[in-house]
């Protein structure tokens, strides 16, 4: 007999453990972009967003800040749309593990495509989103100052960009998910056809990119 309540678990303990290993750099590199050109301060918000819960008129940060957990959730949900343009290469081998898998492939091709994309060192970039965050650790959750150490030390979005580092990070997240061993395939599966995969990543950032932007614009009227 199909267990209704066991598939709603499961699906929300896929999505707990996506928001563990969210793609840093696409959500910054998205806020940098809205910070310069607005005068805004959403890095932060946007990138510590899924350690915070709730309404984000009860969350206790300053007003500016919250605006950045407001862009989060803009960008999650424009990422979750059925057209996301790595669904069709994703959803028959990974089902609902499709969101892990689409996010950290899209980390991966910017990582490795930086230089060429935004005309910068990844590197600096890097440590400019580093000592941004940092400079926000009396408002730390406890959940995520652990998050953050490792990011930190791991130097993870960067690092992104090696096949290496990637399978390490797909075998690491699914020892933590119920049945998430299909994970380990993800990049096996990203070898496969590597160059439509990164045609649909890069395509699916600017696309976010630009929708999140719009509506965080009109969002507060700017």
């Amino acid at each position: 007999m199909f267990n209704f309540c066991h598939l709603i678990s499961l699906v929300l303990k896929v999505k707990w453990e996506r928001e563990k290993i969210m793609n840093f750099l696409a959500h910054s590199l998205i806020s940098l972009e809205i910070d310069e050109q607005e005068n805004k301060k959403t890095l932060y918000g946007n990138f510590a967003g899924d350690f915070y819960k709730g309404l984000v008129d009860k969350i206790e940060l300053p007003e500016e800040l919250k605006e950045g957990i407001v862009l989060h959730r803009i960008i999650d949900g424009i990422s979750d749309r059925n057209e996301n343009f790595l669904n069709e290469l994703l959803v028959k081998k990974f089902g609902i593990f499709k969101g892990i898998v689409s996010d950290m492939f899209i980390d991966h091709f910017l990582a490795k495509n930086f230089d060429r994309l935004f005309n910068e060192n990844i590197n600096n970039i890097e440590k400019k989103i580093l000592y941004n965050i940092s400079e926000n650790q009396s408002f730390f959750p406890k959940r995520f100052a652990g998050t953050f150490k490792w990011i930190e030390s791991e130097k993870v979005m960067s690092n992104y960009k090696n096949i290496d580092f990637l399978q390490r990070a797909f075998y690491g997240i699914s020892q933590r998910i119920r049945k998430g061993e299909i994970l380990r395939l993800a990049v096996k599966e990203l070898e496969k056809d590597y160059t439509a995969f990164e045609e649909k990543s890069i395509k699916e950032f600017f696309y976010v990119k630009e929708e999140s932007v719009k509506k965080f614009i009109t969002f507060f009227h700017l």
